[in-house]
């Protein structure tokens, strides 16, 4: 090593992907892996730093969509409640037990309860 930096080449503080030894510049400013005895190709110089590009990435993709998924969202909650609201309507239509029978109306209230909230919110377009 002491040998390439006399004859010009400059030590980067850049590591060789396979044995992790510094890489070295040459005048031409090709960079020379000398424990692997090749060349070093990088694709980008730029540091790259993953968590930010994941997330712009995120908040593009969240602004994108999010009112398709709000709106998707919505629309399958109020599916499942509708559903249970039938389930449990047909399970009180046939319950003779009257705590039963309490139960089964305390739930639909509050599902009900649900239903208006949800059908009250604004569709994001």
């Amino acid at each position: 090593m002491a040998d390439l930096l006399r004859s010009g080449f400059t030590m980067l503080n850049i590591a060789c992907p396979e044995c992790s030894n510094p890489i070295f510049r040459s005048k031409d400013n090709e960079k020379f892996c000398p424990s692997c005895n090749r060349k070093v190709l990088f694709v980008d110089e730029k540091p790259y730093n993953s968590k930010n590009k994941a997330n712009e990435n995120m908040s593009r993709l969240s602004q994108i969509n999010e009112g398709n998924i709000v709106n998707n969202s919505i629309d399958s909650i109020e599916e499942i409640l509708n559903g249970k609201i039938k389930w449990i309507a047909e399970k009180l239509q046939n319950e003779t037990q009257l705590d039963l029978i309490v139960k089964c109306i305390q739930i639909l209230s509050n599902l009900y309860d649900l239903m208006k909230k949800f059908s009250s919110k604004p569709r994001q377009e």
